[in-house]
């Protein structure tokens, strides 16, 4: 058997203008979205509009879950801040949040560091 990962993914990055990771999750009013292929590289795909779902610390439960829909094909969602909420409705769909705030090309590159470890432990047959 041997060590294998998902070597192609995309990457929901919430950001007001798509330069950086500067978006509480609930409060994120679009998605940039990026296919990351390990060995490549990545690159843009496109912008998603979303509705903020934070209400002041809670979230109604219907319109987290249109929201999380709108990332459901993507492997990982990075914010600037993500609540437990968030992290149980985006977890839940087998996606990965995390608080990354800083650049783009920064939180891309500690995903794809990521994944090449999480690609260690984790064994398909």
């Amino acid at each position: 058997m041997a060590d294998k990962y998902i070597s192609k993914y995309k990457v929901a990055v919430a950001s007001t203008k798509g330069e950086s990771v500067d978006q509480h999750y609930g409060r994120a009013e679009k998605f940039y979205i990026y296919t990351v292929d390990d060995e490549e590289g990545y690159d843009f795909l496109e912008e998603r509009k979303v509705q903020p779902v934070c209400l002041g610390g809670k979230h109604n439960k219907s319109e987290m879950e249109n929201s999380v829909s709108k990332i459901s094909d993507c492997r990982y969602v990075v914010a600037s801040r993500i609540g437990a909420g968030a992290i149980s409705s985006i977890a839940a769909l087998g996606i990965t949040a995390m608080e990354l705030p800083g650049s783009i090309d920064d939180a891309i590159l500690k995903i794809w560091k990521y994944n090449r470890i999480q690609g260690l432990f984790n064994k398909i047959n």
